[in-house]
């Protein structure tokens, strides 16, 4: 059973990394190289990165209360959410989501989200409720 689990994380990793190799390329390495993003360690199964505190992204990012996205398997994390373990919660559900759908993840999710709009969005919603499962089973 654990030798299944296994090989299917593994798939699912390889299915989600066009997704992440796009994101690492075209917005990840290029943010890092201009200093607004740092990246931090491996964790729980997605490489985190930090918004660099005063930077100009920082400032268009964090400012207007986002924090955290998930790009492929990769999460940055906003200083004003770091080591939130809610947010970190929610972020791995989109994580895991990516493993799901692969490249299809962020076509699928912009459709959604013109369709619903970001309260009502199915990802949102099913992240969101782990999210809320996982502070329940916390606080018991």
């Amino acid at each position: 059973m654990k030798a299944r689990f296994l090989a299917a994380r593994l798939l699912g990793y390889l299915w989600a990394t066009p997704t992440t190799l796009a994101s690492v390329l075209g917005f990840l390495l290029p943010m890092w190289a201009l200093q607004q993003l740092r990246p931090r360690c491996w964790r729980a199964g997605a490489w985190e990165w930090s918004v660099v505190e005063g930077s100009r992204f920082w400032r268009a990012y964090s400012l207007r209360g986002w924090s955290a996205t998930t790009l492929g398997w990769c999460i940055f994390f906003s200083p004003l959410a770091d080591r939130a373990e809610n947010v970190a919660v929610h972020e791995r559900r989109h994580v895991a989501q990516n493993l799901v759908l692969g490249p299809l993840f962020l076509p699928l999710y912009a459709a959604l989200w013109l369709v619903f709009g970001y309260r009502q969005h199915p990802l949102e919603v099913d992240a969101r409720r782990v999210e809320a499962n996982s502070s329940a089973v916390a606080h018991e």
